[in-house]
């Protein structure tokens, strides 16, 4: 095996002309962009016919780069696919951190580094409008299950409360001492949890824009809510790798699971609320009871962070994305990899699935949403 230095590889391609025929590894520094990754690879690859195996220092595991060969548009429409490409929305955005569909609309918002939320029509991809007021990176969205409130999180250590169909600005809640990261708002649409690098998790009302408690101080910051389906719990998701849920009336803590090895960027409970969906920086996306904190299973094949996971209304299929540039689709029950939808450029960031079930969002670090077609 041969030991060898990705950055002077990337500068001088004949540093790997002494490497015909060997096996090769490559220790990749955790700050090193993905696309750095790739330049390298194919470098090597250009050189010689090389094994070539990346270990990465900030995953639990030894893999491929990548583990599987890049697919290609047909090989990633199966046979009979679970989703088809639609259309792109929005070259023109910024980075996108954060998608939610109306659920009686054809409307679509994101939430972007440019720190505005704007409107979308799903049908035309064009815009509608735009909401200028955080004065930070807009990190999370939610909309209430009956189309009337907008929640907005943003790195300005707000979050903002709008009336979702004129885009009036209704409150803006303060109290967080870091960045929000996470949003959600319960089932009945009366509260809202956010989440925040300040190690805490804030309810609050939305009738009056009122703080009801806060729950924490948690060990770390946090980078996921959800609440369940029947509303009487939210549950965290921790930088850390916790996954903590509190009982939304008392603010008690009553269930901690040491869910990932690294930071739990996402959280999506099943329409039932039977299962918890996570996913990690560690790379894997985890299936628990939620009633009891048991893992029931593992999905591996994303081999670099999974961001955003979400999980269709009919409560059969789970959605996931990450910093490997794809999405894909998991059968729930079995945990078979149904799909990977390629396309985006760059990391994706956020996911959404529509409330009828039948469009999937994604949003890029390339700057645009694309639209899916799911499968009925």
């Amino acid at each position: 095996m041969w030991n060898i230095d990705l950055l002077s590889l990337l500068t001088n391609s004949m540093s790997a002309k002494p490497l015909l025929s060997k096996n090769v590894v490559g220790a990749i520094p955790p700050w090193l962009p993905l696309d750095l990754c790739t330049q390298a690879r194919q470098r090597l690859l250009a050189a010689a016919a090389v094994s070539i195996s990346f270990y990465f220092p900030f995953a639990p595991r030894v893999v491929g780069a990548p583990p599987e060969p890049p697919l290609t548009t047909a090989q990633a429409q199966n046979a009979i696919p679970e989703a088809e490409f639609l259309r792109v929305i929005g070259d023109d955005l910024f980075a996108v951190f954060a998608l939610a569909f109306s659920p009686d609309s054809p409307v679509i918002v994101s939430g972007s580094i440019e720190d505005t939320v704007k409107y979308w029509n799903v049908n035309t991809g064009e815009q509608r409008f735009t909401l200028s007021v955080h004065l930070g990176d807009v990190t999370s969205l939610a909309v209430s299950g009956d189309g009337n409130t907008l929640i907005s999180g943003s790195d300005d250590r707000t979050v903002n409360l709008w009336n979702m169909r004129s885009g009036k600005l209704l409150y803006t809640l303060q109290g967080h001492q870091g960045e929000v990261k996470a949003v959600a708002i319960s089932p009945d649409g009366k509260m809202v949890a956010s989440g925040s690098w300040d190690n805490t998790v804030r309810l609050w009302s939305v009738e009056t824009g009122n703080a009801i408690r806060s729950l924490g101080p948690l060990d770390d910051g946090v980078k996921a809510v959800a609440f369940s389906p029947e509303g009487r719990i939210v549950v965290s998701g921790d930088r850390d790798g916790m996954v903590k849920f509190w009982d939304v009336n008392s603010g008690e803590q009553l269930l901690s699971i040491s869910a990932h090895s690294q930071e739990v960027n996402s959280l999506a409970f099943t329409p039932e609320g039977n299962f918890l969906i996570t996913g990690g920086a560690d790379g894997t996306v985890k299936v628990w009871n939620a009633e009891n904190g048991q893992a029931v299973r593992t999905l591996s094949g994303h081999y670099l962070q999974v961001y955003a996971v979400a999980v269709t209304p009919d409560g059969q299929t789970i959605a996931s994305a990450g910093d490997d540039r794809t999405v894909r689709l998991w059968d729930l029950a079995s945990g078979r990899l149904l799909q990977t939808l390629i396309g985006h450029e760059k990391s994706v960031f956020a996911l959404a699935i529509s409330a009828n079930g039948k469009l999937l969002a994604s949003g890029s670090n390339d700057n645009t949403i694309r639209l899916w077609q799911l499968k009925p």
